[in-house]
């Protein structure tokens, strides 16, 4: 029988919105010396000719900076569960150079994994003039906004490399909070958010396998520890494929976590700078992105580059809700969520 945490939970991960809106304790800022060691990590690694994906620590050696961001990702593993790096003076690169800068400071936090089908393991979050809803677009592809989601990722990291014109806020909130939240007002909803919801595959919603034979659970529980997992447009598109609705509860559950996420006292916004990277745990945050206008030119249009993650140390899930891997071990999950039932 699955787990379900029906006690308050106590942590620095379970905040509100409310309370950091005036608090910058969650930004952290990179000092002439660390600007330095990346000026001439970028240097050594272009005068060799080396692909940002063969790159290794050694390649890209930050003396001072390299231990700083594994100490600040104690902040994502055990503390509020994200930071902002703000001072990567990305101007002063090419696009292809800050890409790199990125990967290598990913390199120092854990191993990076792909984000499609295709292999990428860098993203390029930019407005592909597709129509968000159609059933085989991803929201990223679009400037439409975007709903409180998670990503397939330990870690999900974002740079600003161009900011839009108007609009594009990135916000976060805290799925704890959330979950403290539920327990509160309707705890009767934890059981379908635990029980979870099958999903559209959206790189087969066309194909004669377009829904997840499993359920995904939107929370789940092992030594105490919260996570969570939910693409409520993935949910939605899964019931129209299968013409199943979600039962009246399950729907109810659904819309009240939405409610909650969307709620400004819950959740945070941020106005990244250019330059500014957003890491966040993926198990313990929700995020999302306001519409946005652009540029009419085409080098001043927005662009933010991703990465997803997986840590050494990895959080401690419960039976039934196996870790996110990227798309390159999406197999295995599908065969471990058979396996669970």
């Amino acid at each position: 029988m699955t787990e379900i945490l029906k006690e308050i939970v106590d942590h620095p991960s379970a905040w509100y919105g409310r309370d950091l809106a005036n608090d910058s304790s969650w930004i952290v800022h990179l000092e002439p010396a660390h600007l330095a060691e990346i000026a001439a990590a970028v240097q050594s690694v272009t005068r060799r000719g080396l692909r940002f994906a063969a790159l290794t620590r050694d390649d890209f050696p930050l003396p001072t900076l390299g231990p700083l961001l594994r100490q600040w990702q104690e902040e994502i593993i055990d503390g509020r569960g994200f930071y902002v790096l703000r001072g990567l003076n990305a101007a002063d690169y090419t696009d292809a150079e800050v890409g790199m800068i990125f990967w290598a400071m990913g390199l120092y936090l854990g191993h990076a994994v792909t984000q499609n089908p295709k292999g990428d393991l860098l993203g390029h979050v930019y407005d592909h003039g597709r129509r968000y809803g159609d059933i085989d677009v991803r929201g990223y592809e679009t400037s439409a906004h975007l709903p409180f989601h998670t990503d397939s990722g330990d870690i999900v990291g974002l740079l600003c490399l161009r900011r839009s014109k108007s609009g594009g806020l990135s916000s976060v909130v805290s799925a704890v909070t959330i979950h403290n939240e539920i327990l509160k007002r309707h705890p009767e909803y934890l059981a379908p958010l635990y029980r979870g919801f099958h999903y559209i595959r959206r790189e087969a919603a066309l194909t004669e396998s377009p829904v997840t034979p499993y359920r995904l659970p939107v929370f789940g529980v092992r030594d105490g520890l919260v996570s969570v997992r939910l693409i409520r447009n993935q949910i939605n598109a899964a019931c129209t494929k299968t013409g199943v609705p979600l039962a009246p509860i399950e729907r109810a559950a659904l819309d009240l976590f939405d409610a909650l996420a969307q709620d400004p006292e819950i959740h945070l916004d941020m106005d990244l700078q250019v330059g500014d990277i957003q890491f966040c745990n993926n198990y313990v945050m929700l995020h999302s992105r306001t519409s946005f206008e652009d540029y009419p030119e085409v080098e001043r249009r927005r662009h933010m580059i991703r990465l997803w993650l997986t840590m050494d140390q990895r959080r401690p899930l419960a039976e039934g809700f196996p870790p996110q891997n990227g798309y390159g071990d999406r197999q295995l999950i599908e065969t471990a969520l058979l396996a669970t039932g």
